[in-house]
């Protein structure tokens, strides 16, 4: 393992046999050899110790970390413990880096200073096939302090970003006890808090995995996390300009859990859907599109039939 290493990978692993071999094997393809790799097993019932070993077999740069099972905030922490690196990039266990990822990273960090937050471009990506980038020609890309567009959005894919240590170690840790998703998510507002400034890429370096078992999927517990994570940095936040960012990004995320909660009764409570979008709607009044779905899911069954309203219902859900 190299002395001292400029970048620390911090990859927290649980059950991910089927898909850690690919993502350790992007690691090793990067051009930008500086790095250690520092995986944590947490609490894995499958093979995954085991595929991680033979990688600290071959290449010292390569750290396994075993743990009983206590979440990815903890094995986050661990890592972070573990890591030397003057940066901390983070790679989820079922993601895969593009061989330049880490390389045109530096080089934004050695181009700006004052960057102490990085990111990419990424796609999403089934396994065999790589969805349209994030961030096409038509999306801006958000450089230097974004501490107010973070405020009403995650940064969308965590395997892309990379931190300065002295950022993290400002901030502390990741919190272990009040969130089991959008941990990362508090993370970033606690960096913005005290000052973040941003520097990305539109080049695709990364490839997010689509599939059934991702966090982001579960979009109900998705959006209850999101509104904990909200309400606890809005209580918290001691810089005037973000308190009524915050309080617009509350009820708009109150907004969309009850959406959430409106999706799941669309199969077993139907007629309790109008009421669900309209409290959607009550929370954030300036989102004209609930307002909208609202009539949608009332007038088909009075105007077409319960048969229209199905369909009409049907249609609602591929939107949410």
């Amino acid at each position: 393992m190299p002395e001292t290493p400029l970048v620390s990978i911090v990859i927290p692993a649980f059950n991910s046999a089927s898909v850690i071999q690919e993502t350790l094997d992007s690691v090793c393809a990067q051009t930008f050899r500086d790095f250690e790799a520092i995986i944590v097993d947490d609490g894995s019932s499958d093979g995954t110790a085991a595929i991680v070993r033979r990688f600290c077999e071959k290449d010292p740069r390569f750290c396994l970390i075993q743990q009983d099972n206590r979440g990815v905030s903890a094995a986050r922490n661990a890592a972070l413990e573990r890591a030397r690196g003057e940066f901390i990039a983070f790679l989820d266990a079922d993601d895969v880096w593009l061989p330049e990822k880490l390389a045109r990273q530096m080089e934004l960090f050695r181009t700006d200073p004052r960057a102490n937050f990085g990111y990419t471009n990424f796609c999403g990506w089934d396994g065999r096939r790589d969805s349209p980038p994030f961030y096409r020609a038509n999306r801006p890309l958000p450089d230097g302090d974004t501490g107010s567009r973070l405020v009403f959005s995650n940064v969308d894919g965590l395997s892309t970003v990379a931190v300065r240590r002295e950022t993290i170690s400002a901030v502390g840790r990741f919190n272990e006890t009040s969130f089991d998703r959008s941990e990362d998510w508090d993370f970033w507002l606690r960096i913005a808090e005290r000052g973040l400034w941003a520097r990305g890429t539109r080049e695709l370096l990364v490839r997010y995995r689509r599939w059934s078992g991702n966090k982001s999927s579960q979009k109900l517990k998705m959006a209850e996390a999101d509104v904990c994570v909200l309400e606890k940095n809005l209580r918290t936040t001691q810089r005037p300009d973000l308190r009524p960012l915050y309080k617009r990004s509350v009820a708009f995320a109150r907004g969309r859990l009850e959406l959430a909660r409106a999706r799941q009764l669309l199969d077993s409570r139907p007629e309790a859907v109008p009421a669900a979008i309209r409290h959607a709607w009550r929370q954030h009044p300036r989102r004209l599109k609930w307002l909208m779905w609202f009539a949608l899911v009332t007038l088909p069954e009075f105007l077409g039939g319960r048969a229209t309203a199905r369909i009409v219902h049907r249609k609602l859900i591929q939107k949410w």
